[in-house]
């Protein structure tokens, strides 16, 4: 079975200065780094916004997590 919880796999993107500064304020508005706001693009991209709205990776995976 796919792990969908730990990130282990590693993709090298080439932007233009113009698609980074975008990307880099889009994660800025978001509080996230440049890369986990690619992933979050992609997610939505591949899943839809319905599939991406349990995606709060501000928050840490807690075993005594009540949810």
């Amino acid at each position: 079975m796919l792990d969908d919880v730990k990130k282990t796999e590693r993709v090298t993107v080439w932007l233009t200065e113009r698609e980074f500064v975008d990307l880099s304020r889009s994660a800025a508005k978001d509080d996230r780094k440049q890369s986990e706001m690619l992933r979050v693009i992609f997610r939505r991209y591949a899943y839809g916004n319905i599939g991406c709205e349990g995606l709060d990776d501000k928050t840490a995976n807690r075993g005594d997590s009540l949810e």
